[in-house]
């Protein structure tokens, strides 16, 4: 099946895009055939520990150009 594809659940009569389900259902869970469930790469990542440490790091840097600044001061 290919990324955009919706399909219809029998048992409940429900339309759903698979691919933004997890492939299953959202009321009865279940699965169409031949659908695998992959996410991208860029949607498994925890974008927000990634962005945290960038955080921190960036405040550390700073930190430590204000150090010195105020050293040569």
């Amino acid at each position: 099946m290919s990324v955009m594809t919706r399909v219809h659940c029998e048992f409940d009569d429900w339309d759903f895009a698979p691919q933004f389900t997890d492939g299953a259902c959202p009321l009865c869970g279940w699965q169409p055939e031949g659908f695998e469930a992959n996410p991208p790469l860029s949607q498994r990542i925890d974008w927000f520990t990634i962005m945290l440490a960038v955080v921190v790091v960036a405040s550390i840097l700073m930190g430590i150009l204000v150090l010195r600044a105020y050293a040569r001061a």
